[in-house]
């Protein structure tokens, strides 16, 4: 755990409406972060495998945790997965039931999604503190949601510098954002280039800016192109020499927002 890392407390100026809090880290702070969707959608399950393994051994030679996001629905399909991430000591944190888009849902739906989630996972014994949107499309309603359900945070794509309080409890919600994902890493030439170029530069500034950063990856992808995971793989090793902190997003909660 990180301690206390979030120790100053300010407006954020560029907010939705209801935000109150920015809650400053005092170091460089790199969520780790990844999607696994096994099985759901069309990508490869031995792929999903086989990034699956080469991760978690980075993590363990690394000595790091790392927030795994599962949809619900693999609480039917795959709990031997998530078990296997549970006993490996990292964190699950919620990608959603299936592939929906809660935007796009009416005010009920929200509701019941969000609770079909936190009631799936709690049938395989896990309780689950973080949520995140298939596809980050997301509303207030959504958080408000959470909140009943007490999950404690939100991470969806926000160029927010710093974690910040979106819901005002109690229960309080706090969006930890993620920057970027690596879906680009899949696009050839220049712009996979680019991508590369953009990942490196969202560490870098976090480091010498000392602020919160969190890249999105998903296994599939890192292992369809071995060149790809060795880019993950040294994004982290350089994180980690920085002397950045670096896990699990719920280790980045202070302790009041656990």
């Amino acid at each position: 755990m990180f301690g206390r890392l979030f120790d100053k407390f300010k407006k954020r100026p560029d907010g939705e409406p209801g935000e109150s809090l920015e809650l400053t880290v005092d170091r460089p702070t790199i969520g780790l972060c990844f999607n696994f969707e096994r099985g759901l959608l069309y990508e490869s399950e031995y792929l999903f495998d086989v990034g699956m393994q080469l991760i978690l051994k980075t993590l363990k030679d690394y000595k790091l945790r790392a927030t795994f996001n599962c949809p619900a629905k693999l609480c039917d399909v795959a709990p031997d997965q998530l078990k296997m991430i549970a006993q490996a000591g990292h964190e699950i944190a919620v990608l959603g039931f299936g592939d929906e888009s809660p935007k796009e849902l009416t005010d009920e739906a929200v509701r019941q999604l969000v609770f079909s989630c936190r009631s799936a996972f709690a049938r395989r014994g896990l309780h689950p503190i973080g949520f995140r949107s298939p596809h980050s499309k997301w509303d207030m309603r959504l958080c408000r949601a959470l909140a009943r359900q007490n999950f404690r945070y939100n991470a969806e794509h926000d160029h927010a510098k710093h974690p910040y309080v979106i819901i005002k409890g109690p229960p309080s919600v706090v969006r930890l954002p993620t920057y970027t994902d690596d879906r680009g890493l899949r696009r050839s030439g220049d712009t996979q280039d680019s991508v590369i170029s953009k990942h490196l530069r969202v560490l870098r500034k976090a480091i010498v800016k000392k602020h919160f950063a969190s890249i999105v990856f998903h296994p599939w992808i890192l292992a369809e192109d071995m060149e790809r995971m060795d880019h993950w793989q040294g994004w982290v090793r350089a994180a980690v020499k920085e002397g950045a902190q670096v896990g699990a997003m719920e280790d980045l909660l202070p302790a009041e927002y656990r």
